[in-house]
């Protein structure tokens, strides 16, 4: 595979997701607790018996000391469904000072998350958009998932313009069940509107992951003297003296970074920053330890 070479997924198979707090719904038999009550090893509660229930499901030292008829109830375990949402958007192909582009990395982090849920006896799906939803791969348990995911995105590529709250919104509608959704993406659009969508998506229970990816040099703007700039999305130009404007673009871009970290950690959706000019594995087993409970 193209975005999984073997030392990646030697070095996956160390790291978790920790889903198993995760209420799933669905009926396929999984690992993981369901918001339904079914038959499975871990007890819930009692109930009384109405005629139909199953007579295996009696519970018979309730009825010795009580003389009334109980059936055991348990927490039913089932599949849980992990959705990718990937950004295909122009500005996700950009790359600076050698370092491989942005949608290099995110396809990385896609697969990977895609694998760690595979690991854990789950479904996952992927879908891309742009200014709207583009491929979808509805969830399969199968790691046979993983050729497809990766060749899906071996024939893809970033590009074209993006309003990325208005496409996750309607890529959202997709994911009826309740679900881990991971959306990979550099977050560039307007913060309050992409917070507001992400948190209506958890709103709708869904578990929430947001891996943003990065160049560092839309960090630190290093740029100097008399540039042209040219708009991955759009394709206009601005030529002007750079120097001039990195005072003024640090300070934005770390409003930007302020507001996304404390809108996610107030809705207690776990985020981090990805950037490219650092090892993307060493970042997620960062990221994924944080979420340890």
């Amino acid at each position: 595979m193209r975005y999984l070479d073997p030392v990646a997924l030697a070095k996956l198979r160390n790291l978790s997701l920790n889903l198993r707090r995760i209420t799933a719904e669905g009926h396929l038999t999984g690992r993981h607790r369901s918001s339904a009550r079914g038959i499975s090893h871990e007890f819930a509660h009692h109930r009384a018996y109405v005629p139909g229930d199953e007579i295996k499901a009696l519970d018979w030292k309730v009825f010795a000391r009580q003389e009334r008829f109980y059936v055991r109830q348990y927490q039913s375990e089932n599949i849980l469904t992990g959705m990718v949402l990937l950004d295909v958007s122009g500005s996700m192909a950009y790359a600076a000072g050698g370092r491989p582009a942005k949608w290099e990395n995110a396809c990385r982090l896609a697969m990977a998350a895609a694998f760690l849920v595979l690991a854990e006896g789950d479904a996952v799906g992927l879908a891309t958009f742009d200014t709207q939803p583009r491929e979808f791969i509805p969830p399969r348990t199968s790691f046979g998932q993983l050729e497809v995911l990766d060749g899906l995105l071996g024939r893809s590529q970033a590009g074209g313009e993006t309003d990325l709250a208005a496409a996750l919104e309607a890529a959202a509608v997709r994911i009826r069940r309740r679900s881990l959704v991971v959306l990979i993406s550099d977050l560039l659009g307007d913060c309050d509107a992409i917070l507001k969508v992400v948190k209506a998506l958890q709103a709708r229970r869904h578990e929430l992951m947001v891996l943003q990816v990065l160049d560092p040099a839309e960090r630190d703007f290093g740029f100097a003297g008399p540039t042209l700039f040219r708009g991955l999305e759009d394709r206009q130009e601005l030529y002007c003296d750079a120097s001039s404007l990195q005072d003024a673009y640090r300070a934005a871009f770390q409003r930007q970074q302020k507001l996304y970290e404390a809108g996610f950690h107030g809705a207690a959706i776990s985020y981090m920053s990805f950037y490219n000019d650092r090892p993307w594995d060493e970042d997620l087993a960062r990221f994924l330890g944080r979420r340890m409970p």
